[in-house]
């Protein structure tokens, strides 16, 4: 057998194989360090949640600060015996005034701190008829494979957002409506009554033409979704009265193909993330897969 030799190292190297030399041991202060790297994950989660519920008291703690600091600047000078007129020759008067720059710093940091309180955003219960059903109301016309996976997407939009009311729309017909909708939704039908039937309300929903308006149009011939932050800025709002309660804070609007669209609103301004819209783009080209391969069919 041929015996296998390892070229012989470069001048200088070591001889020992890279693979089979020891690595450094640790010492105990750097071991120390690592555990307290790791542990520093769960002390700042806690600082963090610590932090926003004493929201109020640290946005106010500069001010706080800054004041005590001028008041004992002041209390100091009296009580110090130095001349109350500011010498420049006077070490004394030199650090007070280095001090007193400090401390209204801290005042006005604390005074802008309290001014740009962000405000919370505004939620609210959506008002309407709760459509019943599992996944809402679901084109009985349409393959049991479409209807199974336009159920699919309300519940996965419902569990994992705040996502409160649903429609799509699919070659000019109301193919899914789940969540929240409004009375003027159901045509005629008298929500009350047929509260407790399910069947009378999704025929109701059925019967009743949905007609999407000039950013539902624009979104379907762009390709390109567009999300309402802030509905209630928008004068446009009322082209999704007619099937999404009229409350809604947050409308996103994402094009299924060319030939329909899906809906989501929520209850809470800016109620959808940059993510929720990425997975709403994901969800409504599988839609669109699903409803116009069953359409070739």
């Amino acid at each position: 057998h041929a015996r296998l030799v390892a070229p012989p190292p470069a001048r200088g190297t070591s001889r020992v194989p890279r693979a089979f030399r020891a690595s450094r041991v640790p010492s105990r202060s750097e071991r120390r360090a690592t555990l307290a790297r790791a542990a520093s994950g769960d002390s700042a989660d806690l600082d963090e949640d610590w932090v926003k519920s004493n929201e109020d008291a640290v946005r106010a703690s500069p001010l706080v600060v800054g004041g005590v600091s001028v008041a004992a600047l002041l209390l100091n000078r009296i009580l110090s015996g130095v001349a109350p007129v500011a010498d420049a020759s006077s070490a004394q008067s030199r650090a007070d005034v280095l001090c007193l720059g400090m401390a209204g710093t801290l005042v006005l940091t604390g005074l802008q701190w309290l001014a740009l309180k962000q405000k919370p955003p505004t939620r609210v219960t959506l008002e309407g008829v709760a459509v019943p059903g599992p996944g809402g109301f679901v084109d009985p016309s349409l393959p049991l494979r479409a209807q199974e996976e336009l159920r699919w997407v309300w519940d996965a939009l419902s569990s994992a957002t705040q996502c409160g009311s649903f429609a799509v729309v699919y070659k000019g017909r109301r193919v899914c409506q789940a969540g929240v909708a409004p009375r003027a939704a159901f045509g005629d039908a008298d929500t009350t009554a047929a509260a407790n039937s399910s069947d009378a309300l999704h025929e109701a929903l059925g019967s009743t033409r949905l007609i999407i308006g000039p950013i539902c149009e624009r979104c379907m011939k762009s390709g390109v979704s567009n999300y309402l932050a802030n509905l209630a800025l928008f004068p446009g709002r009322v082209e999704f009265q007619s099937y999404l309660p009229k409350n809604a804070q947050a409308v996103a609007v994402t094009p299924v193909g060319n030939e329909g669209v899906m809906v989501a609103a929520s209850g809470t301004q800016r109620g959808f993330t940059p993510a929720d819209q990425a997975w709403m783009a994901v969800l409504a080209e599988k839609l669109d897969a699903t409803l116009s391969g069953e359409a070739r069919a």
